[in-house]
């Protein structure tokens, strides 16, 4: 996990509780809330954005804070999950550090637990410990060593 991934995850589990909070109080407020002012009956909320203006009656303005709430509360719910999820990342990765691996001689490794025993460089069978055998290539006679053949096999050369 990146260090920006940490980063944001630490954000998130701090917010999400002031989210869950403004979402709270948001949908079961009876009070209703236009750019920080408490409405009253008959009250129209206007709202700029972009260089155009909207206006609210109470009833929408009640309705607009409700489903901002909703949001709130379900952005805060996004932002717990991930915020938790970060903490258990970290956890674990302290947890489960790779041991260390020692080795007995420099240029030699340890032999690995269930697995059979391999050779060490510098340690590889004499020569002539395995039979050498030579295969003929498909198409041509077998060589003798140090002979070239005289005549191309059959179906090459000129025509």
């Amino acid at each position: 996990m990146s260090g920006r991934t940490k980063f944001y995850g630490i954000i998130a589990l701090i917010m999400a509780p002031f989210m869950f909070y403004g979402g709270f109080t948001m949908t079961t407020s009876d009070e209703v809330d236009c750019g920080g002012q408490t409405m009253a009956e008959g009250d129209i909320c206007t709202t700029y954005d972009d260089g155009s203006s909207t206006d609210r009656t109470v009833d929408e303005q009640r309705s607009d804070n409700k489903g901002t709430g909703v949001i709130l509360f379900v952005v805060g719910v996004g932002m717990l999950g991930f915020g938790i999820f970060t903490v258990v990342q970290i956890a674990r990765g302290r947890q489960t550090a790779a041991p260390v691996m020692h080795q007995p001689h420099p240029g030699q490794y340890a032999p690995q637990p269930g697995y059979p025993q391999q050779p060490q460089p510098g340690q590889y069978p004499p020569p002539g410990a395995y039979p050498q055998q030579q295969y003929p290539q498909p198409g041509y006679p077998p060589q003798q060593q140090g002979q070239w053949p005289q005549q191309p096999p059959p179906g090459y050369g000129p025509r």
